[in-house]
């Protein structure tokens, strides 16, 4: 018997014992129903303590411990989602962006008139040229092109031409795994520096299961098109000009570039490419610019697990007494500019404030009945407990007062002192996302990115939202099986860190 159906034949044998149902558990131990079955079936580790409320829910004994300890250590879990956690330390711990090497020139037969030999440095610098032009309207249209060195020439060229000129769409056709997890991971976190410029948009399709994965393959292999395989074309309209370019990335040949002004081969292109199109119809961002301050964030939580990566309290972690000390004490005309900035997206100023302290204390509600795991930095809860600002404090509020950080730093500790809370608060040794990203996980349902702080801080939204229920599920791995076993602190040791924060603060009002 494999050792995945051991430790599900030991816990499903163990429940008929006790008389109780799969369906009662996802409650008490603070997991989503699929997660619950990946955690039995041994195909996702169990995190310790889901482990620990499993074994008092079952009634172990010190012998029965001990087994469910040894047949949870021989699960065979998925490789790709180990193999996640690494590609998102390199996203999180390093520069908060994928690791990119600068782009290889590609060699190009150019055919245009004649046959040239060309790199791709040279043609994208012929197109960026024509972009630029006075009066000039282009349209980018990208397949597949999925391949390290394809996605690394491409992405570049696009991010270049994005910042030139604001005259200019793109839109990617992407096929990406849903079971391969490490290649999703790495395809999504490749994608987000491109995605936050709203006139880049990626309609995907998934892989089909069974697609066989290259050996040393790190991002997603794409099947092959007729007509298009890994394609990018470019058309440049200008006053009395319309100039097309199709690029086609070849693995084992010479690529290949077409440059014309034919209108009828330029019609022909785009008639098979929409054709093309209506497989790949589902858009990767659901939505952007989701309000943190309205129930639309508070909607989406609702009733589920989440998972915060942050170095430091995200709004809904400030106790609201915090808050209506903080207004209490703030002159008149800052209240009225805070209202004002808050009421930005068609608010009401007069209630807007109360609005917004409601949406928080409603999703600080659902920590106390869902999972949430929060994971922050030593260095983030530092420089709070040294400011008294989080990295998204708004520019209109004050910062926090000392008593005021001692309540919001106390209430911590005494959630993570609480074994029976389902909330769970990680403490990194190393800082991490040092660019301002903040990252909300939200089981069974997507991932939200939060990219600019400082857009945050003037109270414009700049986010991303990706209803993608497998990433949701690597985050959920990565937060509650990856950092305490490789980045946290112990449970004693971020109990004291917290503690010696609550002192200083002590210090600092005196």
């Amino acid at each position: 018997m494999g050792s995945d159906e051991s430790l599900y034949g030991f816990l499903t044998a163990r429940l008929r014992q006790r008389g109780v149902p799969v369906e009662s558990l996802p409650g008490p131990l603070g997991v989503s129903r699929s997660t619950l079955y990946r955690n039995m079936k041994g195909t996702v580790q169990m995190s310790a303590e889901v482990q620990a409320r499993f074994a008092d829910v079952l009634k172990l004994d010190a012998n029965g411990r001990a087994e469910f300890d040894r047949l949870s250590q021989l699960v065979a879990f998925d490789p790709t989602l180990v193999e996640a956690r690494f590609v998102l330390d390199r996203f999180i711990f390093a520069s908060g962006a994928a690791d990119e090497p600068n782009p290889e020139p590609i060699r190009f037969a150019v055919y245009e008139d004649d046959i040239y030999l060309r790199t791709s440095d040279r043609v994208y610098e012929r197109i960026r040229t024509l972009a630029a032009s006075p009066d000039a309207t282009t349209k980018i249209h990208i397949a597949n092109c999925a391949g390290d060195k394809q996605f690394c020439s491409v992405a570049s060229f696009i991010d270049d031409v994005l910042r030139q000129t604001d005259s200019v769409t793109v839109e990617h056709l992407l096929s990406m795994p849903q079971s391969d997890y490490n290649v999703l991971v790495a395809t999504i976190t490749r994608l987000v520096p491109l995605l936050r410029n709203n006139r880049y948009t990626v309609h995907y399709a998934p892989l089909p299961p069974t697609e066989p994965r290259r050996a040393d393959a790190t991002f997603a292999a794409s099947p092959a098109q007729p007509g298009f395989g890994n394609s990018l074309s470019v058309e440049v309209d200008r006053p009395g000009d319309k100039t097309f370019f199709l690029l086609s990335f070849l693995d084992d040949d010479l690529s290949t570039c077409l440059v014309t002004h034919d209108e009828n081969v330029i019609e022909f292109f785009h008639t098979n490419y929409e054709a093309v199109k209506r497989s790949y119809s589902k858009a990767l961002v659901d939505f952007s610019n989701v309000d943190p301050f309205t129930d639309t964030l508070a909607d989406l939580e609702e009733g589920k697990n989440t998972v915060l990566i942050k170095p430091d309290f995200c709004f809904d972690r400030i106790p609201i007494p915090v808050y209506e000390s903080m207004l209490a004490r703030m002159p008149a005309n800052d209240v009225a500019r805070m209202q004002k900035q808050l009421a930005s997206n068609g608010g009401d100023p007069t209630t807007i404030v109360q609005m917004v302290l409601g949406s928080l204390e409603r999703r600080a509600r659902g920590s106390l009945v869902n999972r949430h795991t929060d994971v922050y930095s030593m260095a983030g809860l530092t420089r709070f407990a040294e400011t008294g600002r989080i990295s998204d404090h708004l520019d209109v509020m004050p910062p926090f007062t000392p008593d005021e950080r001692r309540a919001v730093l106390t209430h911590a500790r005494s959630r993570l002192a609480d074994p029976h809370d389902p909330y769970t608060l990680y403490i990194t040794r190393d800082d991490f996302l040092t660019n301002g990203c903040i990252i909300i996980s939200i089981d069974n349902v997507g991932v939200l990115f939060e990219y600019n702080v400082n857009d945050y801080r003037r109270g414009v939204l700049s986010n991303l939202f990706i209803a993608n229920h497998a990433l949701a599920e690597i985050f959920s791995d990565y937060a509650n099986v990856h950092v305490p076993q490789t980045h946290a602190l112990s449970r004693e040791d971020a109990d004291a860190f917290l503690a010696a924060l609550i002192e200083a603060q002590d210090h600092t009002a005196s």
